[in-house]
């Protein structure tokens, strides 16, 4: 990649034990996660973050091999004979040529070619045996617009654009993965949090309970009837909540890769690194630090070198250069050396089809590319104006009702002593302690939305990639404890 793209790189933080990590036998391990600490735990514990990595670790290899495949340095040695034979109407000459060479073999990546070899020939005849020493090279050099220069750089940008596919691909998939687990863990806080709300109230209710049967006896028998049938929907509903924060807490532990007999304690503190962000401060920033579109423009780049040559490169033309000489021998070739030079250009036009099909390509692939840009361009507009407008308007009305709440908790406790003063009755109680656990769910409910926007924002912004790359903190690892969560 040329500029402009800084991927982090996910490691195992630990060797999870197998199979115990898929069992419900409890570990003894608790983990404390805040959402700041579960992005950089999220990430280097998710498998599919991994496996894509590994993808485009396999990719990158891929590429890496067809440069250095055409970038190579290739030693050889080779052994070779010859016979010869002349005839004409009298005579028939019959001679034979050994000859030992170790050579070297220099492969550019822009098609240069070098060659170099020193060896070791004899020369038979049936009267005479010669042997000498010798050394060759040759070159060949293309010019710039040359069209094997041309497909070369064609075919490399074909294959770094797979590269850049590879790379794509990682990028979405950390960044769907982390916003998945960041909205996994304000989804299992807000249950948990709705879970103490019911069970509150059915304490409350069992409370109220005891207080009747203490204080009013048989008198209120008709309330106890009417306050235990609240009191089995409530139970109830405590029961299928929790049943769904355990669910849910398993497809949480899931979606970040940690054992699922590992404890989890989730502490929600607040977590919004765009306060005081304007919109256009967050677009701009955003489209400068986004990786896809580093790695677009990269491409793009690419692409207009390919078109530039393929605008040019209507000749395919080369130096060639030559040498070779034979050192002075021993036998009949005693005193005998020779050598020669040769230079030359080659130059060959290339088929019009060719180039207009390359530039036909390389055209496509620039509108390809601008068009990718305008697009993620376009997603990063919208997927940054909603969520940070929701949460701005979301955020304010969260904290207006939270500010509301010890008002419900206070009405509901006028309500008991009213009540027991019979002047109010147990309906209305009843009314009043669900309207508290109604106000204190949508407070709840708020949170959630408001921690699930924050998420979107990650990962269009690309915050994700600045967390992991700026965070050097090492993630939270799971300790040896007691406590369950």
């Amino acid at each position: 990649m040329d500029s402009g793209v800084s991927l982090p790189i996910p490691k195992s933080l630990t060797s999870l034990p197998t199979p115990e990590r898929l069992t419900g036998i409890d570990s003894g391990q608790t983990l404390n996660l805040t959402p700041r600490t579960l992005i950089p735990m999220a990430f280097n514990s998710q498998p599919n973050i991994a496996s894509s990595f590994a993808r485009f670790k396999s990719e990158e290899a891929r590429y890496d091999f067809f440069y250095t495949s055409r970038d190579s340095l290739t030693p050889r040695f080779r052994v070779s004979n010859q016979f010869n034979e002349s005839r004409n109407d009298v005579d028939a000459v019959r001679s034979r040529d050994h000859t030992v060479e170790i050579g070297v073999e220099r492969l550019f990546f822009d098609t240069t070619e070098f060659n170099f070899a020193a060896g070791y020939k004899t020369n038979e005849t049936e009267d005479e045996i010669g042997n000498h020493p010798f050394v060759s090279a040759d070159l060949r050099y293309p010019f710039a617009v040359s069209r094997r220069k041309l497909e070369r750089t064609s075919e490399d940008i074909f294959r770094r654009n797979e590269l850049d596919d590879a790379q794509l691909a990682y990028i979405q998939t950390v960044r769907s993965r982390l916003r998945n687990s960041l909205f996994r863990f304000y989804d299992v806080t807000n249950l948990a949090r709705r879970v103490k709300n019911q069970t509150d109230r059915q304490l409350d209710l069992e409370k109220l309970r005891e207080q009747i049967i203490t204080q009013a006896g048989t008198k209120a028998k008709d309330d106890l009837v009417r306050l235990d049938a609240e009191l089995a929907t409530v139970t109830s509903n405590v029961r299928n909540t929790t049943g769904r924060y355990e669910i849910q807490s398993a497809r949480f532990q899931a979606a970040i890769g940690i054992p699922f007999n590992i404890q989890v304690n989730m502490v929600d503190e607040p977590f919004n690194p765009f306060e005081n962000c304007t919109h256009q401060e967050l677009l701009r920033t955003s489209i400068d630090t986004d990786p896809e579109i580093a790695t677009l423009n990269n491409s793009l780049k690419n692409a207009e070198v390919q078109l530039d040559l393929a605008e040019r490169g209507r000749w395919d033309m080369a130096l060639l250069l030559g040498g070779q000489s034979a050192l002075e021998g021993r036998g009949e070739d005693e005193s005998i050396s020779d050598w020669s030079v040769s230079v030359g250009i080659d130059i060959s036009a290339v088929d019009a089809r060719v180039t207009n099909s390359l530039i036909r390509q390389s055209t496509g692939l620039i509108n390809r590319f601008k068009q990718a840009i305008a697009a993620r361009e376009n997603e990063i507009f919208t997927d940054t104006l909603e969520p940070l407008v929701r949460i701005e308007t979301l955020g304010a009305s969260r904290d207006q009702l939270m500010e509301n709440l010890p008002r419900y908790l206070q009405d509901y406790e006028t309500g008991v002593m009213n009540y027991f003063a019979g002047k109010l009755n147990i309906d209305d109680l009843l009314i009043r302690r669900k309207t508290l656990v109604e106000q204190q769910d949508e407070v709840s409910r708020l949170i959630f939305f408001v921690g699930a926007n924050v998420a979107e924002l990650c990962a269009a912004t690309g915050k994700f990639f600045e967390l992991l790359n700026v965070n050097h903190e090492a993630p939270p690892t799971p300790t040896p404890s007691t406590t369950t969560s």
